[in-house]
């Protein structure tokens, strides 16, 4: 079965400190196979069949957006049905409201998990570290993050990313307000841009 996922990607400075706190997770618990690729969830795993209409209220509801969105990195969480390790994420208004709109509207056609369907200011953020951990392990590590830091970052999800079956279909680019390809989102000129771009802005969202 196909399977279709809509997420923010972690890129630069965000990606690397999350990416590293993972791998540390690994080393000192030996994870294996339960770690996750840093990104923010907005709508899935789910299918569908009928992907020209995904692919059009995917760019519709982005196109849409008039602001760009934005959210801060904290602290860490835990969902003890699931033992689901994860950094928190605290998004802004508009950033709540784009991922309810996307929601809505794929919602009739697409088959989304209850979660997905949580209002604007229930549904929970998160960047994913680790899941589907035995019970042991995941006491361990809620034990662990006790005496952890926590990552602090605030920073703008630059783009929104439609993946089939774990691989970019398309993103929609907010700093440069354009659609990309999987050709263009992949590209380093297109990332380069992104980041000299919000270095403009001056709002303490360096990238490297």
């Amino acid at each position: 079965m196909t399977r279709y996922l809509i997420d923010i990607r972690l890129m630069g400075s965000v990606k690397q400190q999350i990416s590293g706190l993972s791998h540390h997770l690994d080393e000192k618990f030996r994870l294996g196979n339960k770690l996750v690729v840093p990104h923010i969830t907005l709508a899935g795993p789910f299918s569908t069949e009928n992907e020209e209409k995904l692919l059009e209220e995917f760019k519709r509801v982005c196109t849409d957006q008039i602001t760009v969105p934005k959210y801060e990195v904290g602290g860490y969480g835990f969902f003890d049905d699931t033992r689901v390790v994860f950094v928190a994420i605290t998004p802004d208004e508009s950033l709540k409201q784009f991922r309810y709109k996307l929601a809505q509207a794929i919602s009739p056609y697409c088959t989304l998990r209850d979660y997905d369907r949580d209002s604007a200011d229930t549904f929970r953020f998160h960047a994913t570290l680790a899941m589907k951990l035995d019970w042991l392990t995941f006491r361990r590590i809620k034990w662990y993050f006790r005496k952890q830091e926590p990552v602090v970052y605030r920073h703008h999800p630059i783009r929104a990313t439609l993946l089939r079956n774990s691989k970019i279909v398309c993103e929609y680019d907010f700093v440069q307000d354009r659609m990309l390809t999987r050709a263009q989102a992949l590209s380093r000129a297109t990332r380069k841009r992104d980041f000299d771009m919000l270095r403009a802005w001056d709002d303490g969202c360096r990238e490297e």
